[in-house]
């Protein structure tokens, strides 16, 4: 009974740590896109996550995931952008091509 209890407590604690890394990905990528539209004049509008797995990118291993971002060039027109993280390590942002203002 006390290694089921053991093991149940590891359990919990492994999915707490999971949730607070998620939450810590989720913050750092609303940072990174917030910088990147400073960056290019862009208005940030909002941002959500589109998904993750357990992935390598060369050397690196660890939870891939992807948010979608939009955002506006010209306060009239909005367009989304993708942004892709491991663990807590920008990968890359794509946007597609937007409308400069006049």
């Amino acid at each position: 009974m006390v290694l089921l209890d053991a093991i149940l407590l590891i359990g919990i604690g492994f999915i707490g740590l999971l949730f607070w890394q998620g939450r810590r990905q989720a913050e750092l990528a609303r940072v990174h896109a917030k910088r990147y539209c400073e960056q290019h004049q862009l208005q940030f509008l909002d941002i959500a996550w589109e998904g993750g797995r357990l992935a390598r990118h060369g050397r690196h291993m660890g939870w891939l995931s992807r948010y979608q971002f939009a955002f506006s060039s010209d306060r009239e027109s909005r367009y989304e952008g993708e942004l892709q993280m491991l663990n807590l390590r920008l990968l890359r942002i794509e946007t597609p091509v937007y409308r400069l203002p006049d």
